[in-house]
């Protein structure tokens, strides 16, 4: 305290949101995740995939409070990776909220593998209407598709507008 060490001190109610220590715990939480994942990798328990062929093998991405993992579509990498999870609540005293947490599948994985991986994982797959952020999570080939649902909202609102700035004389 002020400056000199001043021994112990056991917190009574822990951290809030909005509490300025919040962001600095969870990207030490993040390190630690990351280093049991590539861990995990080391020990080739996972191995991530790969997107083209002259690059490397990505196994997880972490976005603000999201974290991102890619896998085989195998049972041996869901069950290492429910490893990896376990290792990591045991660890940092969190737990995952697998409520939370959905998996997304190549289009190369029947849909009966599938739904049996995702069900070893504990979780929900992605529905083809979710949404990450305001847009669509998964995207078809299609990208006018995909996205003509913006186009149209942009088009109501700009509907909306026009009427209410336009008089009413206007109008006649």
């Amino acid at each position: 305290m002020n400056g000199t060490p001043s021994g112990y001190f056991t917190p009574s109610r822990g951290l809030r949101q909005g509490d300025p220590l919040s962001p600095l715990l969870f990207v030490l939480c993040t390190e630690g995740f990351a280093a049991l994942l590539r861990k995990a990798i080391t020990e080739k328990r996972l191995e991530g995939v790969k997107v083209a062929p002259r690059v490397p093998r990505i196994s997880h991405l972490f976005f603000a409070d999201d974290s991102y993992l890619f896998l085989r579509g195998t049972l041996r990498e869901c069950e290492n990776l429910i490893e990896v999870l376990n290792e990591y609540e045991e660890l940092s005293g969190q737990r995952v909220n697998l409520t939370k947490s959905v998996v997304c599948f190549s289009k190369n994985i029947v849909r009966e593998d599938q739904e049996f991986l995702a069900a070893v994982l504990g979780v929900g797959a992605v529905g083809v209407h979710d949404k990450y952020l305001g847009l669509p999570a998964l995207i078809a080939r299609s990208k006018m598709t995909t996205f003509r649902y913006l186009e149209e909202k942009l088009l109501e609102r700009l509907q909306g507008w026009k009427r209410r700035t336009l008089s009413w004389a206007a109008g006649c």
